[in-house]
Order: structure tokens, then C-alpha cells, then sequence
């Protein structure tokens, strides 16, 4: 399992460096994995996406214990955290 969450992060991290730090030269928060060797858990900043010990994945077949693709989770859960800070106001119109 390690492995696949390792392969999704980097894809992330390597899309978010491609796409706003090499034509943009801004600098973004990545992907973290965080592991003490039984517990994955994966973080944004912050905010923690995921952990391996409370997957909170939807179900694809229960009966064979499948869930949606960890990329797929992660990135709706990215965008949540989004959608809600550019629903902050700080300035007053």
C-alpha cells in the first residue's frame, strides 16, 4: 500500500510543481506522506487529506473491499479545502 500512496503524492506534487512553480514560479503547498511505520497518513499543509488507519474513501465493492482511486479522493478533498478559502472574505465591500 505504501508504495501506491507514495506513486499518487509524487504525481500530485509533481503536477502542482509543472503547472504553477515552473511557469509561474510560484510556490504552492505540496503533498506530504507521513508514516511511523504501521499508520499512512497524507497532509496538504496543515490540513490532513487521509490516513490508512480511517479511510474515508468511498466504497467502489464492498464485498471485495475496493474503494475509489486514492488520486480521485485526494483531489476532491483538495478542492473542498479550496472552494472553502476562496469563499473567504477579508475585505469588506
Amino acid at each position: 500500500m505504501i508504495n501506491e500512496v507514495f506513486d499518487v503524492v509524487y504525481k500530485l506534487n509533481q503536477e502542482i510543481y509543472e503547472s504553477l512553480f515552473e511557469t509561474r514560479g510560484e510556490i504552492y503547498p505540496v503533498f506530504e506522506l507521513h508514516t511511523d511505520g504501521n499508520t499512512i497518513l497524507i497532509f496538504i499543509g496543515s490540513h490532513q487529506l487521509w490516513n490508512s488507519e480511517d479511510d474515508e474513501r468511498e466504497y467502489i465493492d464492498e464485498d471485495k473491499d475496493e474503494y475509489e482511486p486514492l488520486e480521485q479522493y485526494l483531489r476532491r478533498e483538495v478542492q473542498k479545502i479550496i472552494n472553502t478559502i476562496s469563499n473567504i472574505k477579508l475585505i469588506k465591500e
